[in-house]
């Protein structure tokens, strides 16, 4: 097996009185793609903050295989710029042949090739989350973390932009740590499913990433299952 590409040992996160994270122990391998799903105010975007390095443990090591890891986030919000076209929003406006042309590579990856000259306004949700991606993959991340990204989309977008994003990060082998409320969408894209619930990873359970209805269902009902069980607060 492969070293990690990142490492949490025995983390503790506490903001004043309040105890976020305690004794997360997870591991993140070279082209693996983890959902962390749970309820909200369990932890899930502390861990991801600190693996983004936005944010520093309390307590215990995070390690990374090599230093200077580049990593990008995509978040629900796609904060593209409305007054660039779809070009100028991944190039960032950029008059540099070399990186323009990176930047036409990139839309062309995210099925936008077509759409250049298109304004953010003028995309569909799942059109801007792609061009979302195109921005974050210019800068050739190791690690992408995607916070929730796909919350705001309506259900059939939502379930297209899922696969999408799930068979890109495969082709490109990114690794890849996905947040979300949406048990469905964590068995369905990720390799594994790691339960967050009062501070700390609780349970872990295969995903089951290019597997049928009835896997995606029966992984998505484990996990929903341990959510769902009661809980002893952490004091």
């Amino acid at each position: 097996m492969p070293s990690p590409l990142v490492e949490f040992s025995r983390i503790g996160k506490v903001y004043g009185p309040t105890v976020a994270l305690h004794d997360v122990n997870f591991s993140l391998y070279p082209g693996e793609f983890i959902a962390l799903v749970g309820m909200s105010g369990g932890g899930k975007s502390t861990i991801l903050r600190l693996m983004a390095q936005l944010e520093q443990p309390t307590s215990g090591a995070i390690t990374y295989a090599q230093p200077g890891l580049v990593t990008r986030v995509m978040f629900q919000n796609d904060r593209l710029l409305p007054w660039m076209t779809t070009l100028q929003n991944v190039s960032f406006n950029s008059h540099d042949k070399a990186q323009q042309a990176k930047a036409e590579q990139a839309l062309a990856a995210v099925g936008l090739r077509d759409f250049a000259n298109t304004f953010p306004n003028q995309l569909s949700g799942g059109q801007k989350q792609r061009l979302a991606l195109a921005r974050a993959m210019m800068a050739e991340p190791q690690l992408l973390l995607l916070d929730e990204p796909l919350g705001a989309l309506d259900a059939l977008t939502r379930r297209n932009m899922q696969q999408f994003i799930s068979d890109f990060c495969a082709k490109a082998h990114l690794t890849t740590l996905l947040i979300t409320h949406d048990v469905d969408e964590a068995a369905r894209m990720a390799d594994r499913v790691l339960v967050v619930k009062s501070g700390t990873n609780v349970y872990e359970a295969a995903g089951a990433k290019g597997q049928n209805a009835e896997a995606v269902a029966r992984v998505a009902a484990e996990v929903l299952d341990v959510i769902l069980a009661p809980t002893t607060a952490v004091s």
